[in-house]
């Protein structure tokens, strides 16, 4: 049954997830590539436009300031310092430091200050904060370069503090406060747009680079070793290779002490266990575990290596699969999603020897009416398929052709060709 899904060994499952580090830089550098340089900039350039306008709005109101009060060209001088310093700032370092960061956000308060003082009672003749609504729009860009929490925590500040200003002159203004809270909220809402934007575009981005980063194990041998693997491999090696040449230099003189027998113990040891785990880590196994999305959510069951006997076009069709079955979302919060994928080899119905690939794949969380009709055509490129409808969930059981050469080294094959022999 679906709702008793039955895992693998505990030995056989990953305790946390950790992209290699080559990989992780890649998948990182969202902000800096992958079309994340041309969002700035165009929000960037928002930003300006918004910040003309409430400019152009400033020069309108010029008139009703009062008398001998420098009016809101202040407030405005010290806005454009502020921006002026962030701009160069971030051409000087491509990283701007946290405390410059955190200065130039504080440096906010004061054209917002500045231009709270100069229209101040000056509601009632339709003049608002013009500066300080323009200090929310310069966090726009400031949200798409170093990350939105803290940019929409300030915008939301200002517009609280606009708000306020306006609500304290109900009395005086009448319905002109409805003005001034339209000012407050402008100061806000096209940071909020930023958030959501930014947030998506990196999600999005995310996700296809993840992808892009682990269809790079379809190529792989039937059995071979993954991005993580081979560095820790790399790592181990290295770790060897500097004990042996301490002890042939006589850094570390012979009989070795019990410290150093034991480290050179344990090297052995996983040294073992990483080649013995090797015979059975195929591309969907090293896929799965090297992929933020999909590792906390597939397991894989396949003791035989049975994976590796897929041609390179249906372990793209099964991943594609496998990614489109993660984006779905479960039917309800408390129904977790999970996915679990079986692949064993089959001598029922083989032609000369050569086996047939049971994959089933157990999906608890999602109905099946919701996933992505492109999963049910790259399913089509593994093999002839069957879904069996659950309580839970659904079951697909797929029958895989091999069609690579890989075959003979299968225990399945093996064993099959010695039946039609004998």
């Amino acid at each position: 049954m679906i709702g008793q899904t039955p895992h693998p060994p505990a030995e056989r499952r990953e305790h946390s997830f950790r992209r290699p580090t080559r990989s992780a830089r890649a998948a990182g550098d969202v902000r800096e590539s992958h079309g994340g340089r041309r969002l700035a900039t165009g929000i960037t350039i928002g930003a300006g436009l918004i910040a003309l306008a409430h400019l152009a709005l400033a020069f309108s109101f010029a008139p009703y300031y009062l008398k001998g009060w420098p009016g809101p060209w202040a407030a405005w001088i010290a806005l454009a310092m502020v921006v002026t310093v962030g701009a160069v700032s971030r051409a000087l370092w491509r990283s701007l430091p946290d405390w410059l960061y955190v200065a130039l956000l504080a440096g906010l308060i004061a054209p917002v200050w500045l231009d709270l003082v100069a229209t101040a009672g000056l509601l009632q003749s339709g003049v608002t904060p013009t500066a300080g609504a323009a200090a929310g729009a310069v966090l726009m860009p400031v949200a798409a370069i170093r990350g939105t929490r803290v940019p929409l925590a300030a915008a939301a500040v200002i517009g609280v503090v606009l708000a306020i200003s306006a609500l304290v002159q109900l009395e005086s203004a009448g319905a002109s406060v409805v003005a001034g809270l339209s000012v407050a909220a402008s100061a806000v809402f096209p940071v909020v747009l930023v958030t959501l934007a930014v947030s998506g575009f990196r999600r999005l981005v995310g996700r296809e680079l993840d992808l892009s980063l682990v269809q790079s194990t379809v190529g792989t041998p039937h059995s071979a070793v993954g991005m993580r693997a081979s560095e820790e491999l790399a790592q181990l090696d290295f770790d060897a290779e500097t004990l042996l040449d301490d002890v042939g230099s006589g850094r570390i003189a012979i009989p070795v002490p019990a410290e150093v027998a034991e480290r050179a113990g344990s090297l052995a040891a996983r040294l073992r266990v990483r080649l013995i785990e090797g015979r059975t880590d195929t591309w969907l196994r090293h896929a799965v575990t090297e992929s933020a999305y999909l590792s906390d959510r597939v397991t894989v069951d396949d003791p035989s290596g049975a994976a590796g006997l897929l041609s390179k076009s249906q372990r793209d069709g099964l991943l594609l699969a496998l990614w489109l079955l993660v984006g779905e979302r479960p039917k309800t919060a408390a129904s977790p999603f999970a996915v679990l994928v079986t692949c064993r080899e089959s001598v029922i119905g083989t032609e000369s020897g050569r086996p047939r690939l049971k994959v089933a794949m157990d999906v608890k969380g999602v109905a099946r009416r919701r996933v992505d009709p492109a999963a049910w055509e790259a399913l089509g490129s593994v093999g002839t398929y069957e879904v069996v409808a659950g309580a839970e969930g659904f079951r697909i059981d797929i029958d895989c052709r091999v069609e690579t050469i890989d075959f003979a080294g299968s225990p399945v094959a093996r064993a099959a060709v010695r039946s039609r022999g004998s």
